[in-house]
């Protein structure tokens, strides 16, 4: 944890809501700002308790004493410029977070800071920084990493858990497509923003709604296995999430899932009808399901701890503002 009298001031965006909660989590005082409307210009706290953040409107930025901030989108920049009077990272040292893998392609993705020096681009995973074009920017990753949960694994209903947001609207990006056909060798329920409608097309896959953790981690560590679909996103904090309360894994090889999953923690293949078999066979043995599962949670620690992502980012944060 950082010194309290090297505590800096962090403007940051409440973009993606885990990651912001890890962030947070730090010895920094965080500013997150809020919008009138509540749109693409800030949501603020929305609800959360994060005790070194508070919320600041974005018209008043201008009066803030503001040492660092930290980008996560586009247009973000501009939004500094406009209400804080500073234009980041020639006026103000400013980081930009990528969280996502390149789109439409690693051949046709420019990053939006690629012709910038002045402001260093942070990637999630060792994958996004190979596909991206990073042009001139000084780029570093710092893998994700959260709060441990505990090990709540039982494994007590014979079903499958996944979490994705919005699994209709982001269809085959997520591998919703998948859902149907690997049902077939284990029924799923799937928690998220928009499972709802899941129920009402999907025969051997459940939409459970949004919930919210610690409930939510309560109901999917009592499911066999956690499935891991997505097709073409970052590493997913879902996935750090499952192997953290000790559930076995079975993922789609793509992106960073095959560098984060170890052989003893689950099955990762690009091959469905392996996924499927992966599925069953974890259903059939339950000791099995268990010892994956207590491998993926050593590795989860390992890897993916809050300790480590925070001292990350503090030297990133000291580095700026130096």
């Amino acid at each position: 944890m950082v010194d309290p009298g090297r505590a800096k001031n962090v403007l940051v965006w409440h973009v993606h809501g885990s990651w912001t909660e890890s962030f947070v989590g730090g010895g920094h005082r965080y500013l997150v700002p809020v919008a009138v409307d509540g749109g693409e210009g800030g949501i603020g706290l929305a609800g959360r308790s994060w005790p070194n953040a508070r919320e600041v409107r974005l018209e008043e930025l201008g009066r803030e004493d503001i040492d660092v901030v930290v980008l996560q989108r586009p247009h973000e920049a501009a939004l500094v410029a406009r209400w804080a009077g500073r234009r980041p990272g020639s006026e103000l040292p400013a980081v930009y977070v990528e969280h996502n893998a390149p789109r439409p392609s690693p051949a046709q993705s420019r990053h939006v800071v690629a012709d910038r020096t002045d402001i260093p681009l942070v990637h999630v995973t060792d994958f996004n920084r190979l596909m991206w074009d990073n042009g001139r920017a000084p780029t570093r990753v710092i893998d994700h990493g959260i709060a441990d949960p505990g090990p709540r694994y039982t494994g007590d209903i014979l079903r499958a858990a996944t979490m994705i947001n919005e699994p209709l609207r982001r269809n085959r990006v997520v591998g919703a497509d998948l859902l149907e056909p690997l049902s077939g060798y284990a029924q799923i329920d799937v928690w998220g923003i928009g499972t709802e409608d899941l129920r009402a097309n999907r025969g051997g896959v459940t939409g459970r709604g949004d919930v919210a953790a610690p409930a939510l981690w309560d109901q999917i560590a009592r499911r066999r296995v956690y499935l891991h679909t997505a097709r073409w996103t970052s590493l997913g904090l879902s996935l750090i999430e499952a192997m953290f309360l000790g559930m076995p894994v079975v993922a789609v090889g793509t992106t960073m899932a095959p560098l984060v999953i170890p052989c003893e923690a689950g099955v990762v293949s690009a091959d469905v009808s392996a996924l499927g078999v992966g599925l069953r066979d974890f259903m059939n043995d339950r000791a099995t399901a268990a010892a994956a599962g207590k491998a993926a949670r050593e590795f989860a620690s390992v890897h993916f701890g809050l300790g480590r992502f925070l001292a990350d980012w503090d030297e990133v944060i000291e580095e700026q503002c130096r």
